[in-house]
């Protein structure tokens, strides 16, 4: 199975993950909710494409392979993401637009640090477990 594809959307998403990142952690990161909230948007886009790649290819290709690693893996995984895409689809209704953001600012640096942490350590985790294996 070739990997490259899901290495890239990676790639992309930590960029994003990245973007967000530096934006919260400015200390008049107010100023700048407009450019984190077309972040945000950018990154649940490619959170999905992900999602949906790994949910149509990547998964159901290992859960029917041979190797029972890989099957079981799989499986894992396909819950633990769920739990984490449940998470984000949540925080990203909660936080999508600057209005949505002021209205609940206390809480916002810190879910955007949680989530922002379960996604880089979802991907660290995809890539030094799983597709090693593969």
């Amino acid at each position: 199975m070739n990997i490259n594809s899901f290495l890239r959307q990676h790639k992309e998403i930590l960029e994003e993950v990245n973007h967000i990142d530096k934006i919260i952690n400015k200390s008049d990161y107010i100023e700048h909710l407009n450019e984190f909230v077309t972040h945000i948007n950018k990154l649940a886009g490619k959170l999905n494409v992900h999602l949906a790649s790994e949910d149509k290819f990547l998964y159901p290709s290992l859960i029917n392979g041979n190797d029972n690693n890989l099957k079981t893996l799989a499986n894992l995984y396909m819950t633990e993401m769920g739990n984490i895409s449940n998470t984000f689809t949540n925080y990203k209704d909660n936080h999508n637009t600057k209005n949505k953001i002021n209205t609940n600012i206390s809480g916002f640096v810190h879910e955007t640090n949680m989530i922002l942490k379960e996604i880089k350590k979802r991907i660290s985790k995809e890539e030094s477990e799983l597709y090693k294996l593969i």
